[in-house]
């Protein structure tokens, strides 16, 4: 069975999370509702990325079952950002072929995100990385990619169109501890999870 277990998934928190391996063809994954219309994906030529979309959205759709939460809907805002039309539930989802991964919390700070391993993530570190974090990590691909998925579930969480991944957000990592603060504001741990293909962290604060 493809689906993969995670300790993020913390029902005493009020946080779930499914994670999926992409082994199905496109009709296994369609058993949400018709009203979940996401940006067009045209099948054919963007095969992985429409195989991604579905799959997210399956993973999603198999918590609000668990959750027995299927009478709500799957909305875009004008930005386009999924949200659950739920007073108390917050949803993110992610996913990176053949990899999709959905999360549902009553946190209202929730994103997640799932990066593949191995893409050349130093190259890219000036650009989301402040003055000490980049100096402190440069070096260590490893931190470097959870670096970036940790500021990508914070964009997520915070919702807020241009926040700086380089000037506003900022991590700090310690013995395995990784916490996160946006705008100098408090801060608050970010969950993270190593797997042997990809990684996967999440906030929910």
């Amino acid at each position: 069975m493809p689906e993969i277990s995670s300790i993020l998934s913390n029902p005493s928190n009020d946080t779930y999370v499914s994670v999926w391996r992409i082994d199905e063809p496109a009709a296994f994954f369609r058993v949400f509702p018709n009203s979940w219309s996401m940006p067009p994906i045209q099948a054919d030529v963007q095969a992985h990325k429409f195989l991604e979309s579905l799959a997210a959205r399956f993973c999603l759709w198999k918590l609000m079952q668990k959750l027995d939460l299927q009478d709500f809907e799957l909305k875009q805002d004008g930005r386009q950002r999924p949200f659950l039309n739920h007073p108390d539930w917050h949803i993110s989802i992610s996913h990176s072929y053949p990899f999709a991964t959905a999360c549902m919390s009553k946190h209202p700070f929730t994103g997640i995100d799932l990066e593949r391993k191995g893409r050349n993530i130093q190259k890219i570190a000036p650009r989301f990385l402040n003055t000490r974090e980049l100096e402190a990590w440069k070096d260590d691909p490893m931190t470097l990619t959870i670096a970036w998925s940790a500021k990508e579930s914070i964009y997520k969480a915070w919702k807020k169109p241009g926040l700086s991944f380089q000037k506003e957000i900022e991590l700090t990592f310690n013995e395995k501890h990784l916490s996160g603060k946006v705008n100098q504001q408090d801060a608050f741990s970010i969950g993270y999870e190593l797997y042997d293909d990809f990684i996967i962290t999440l906030v929910n604060h």
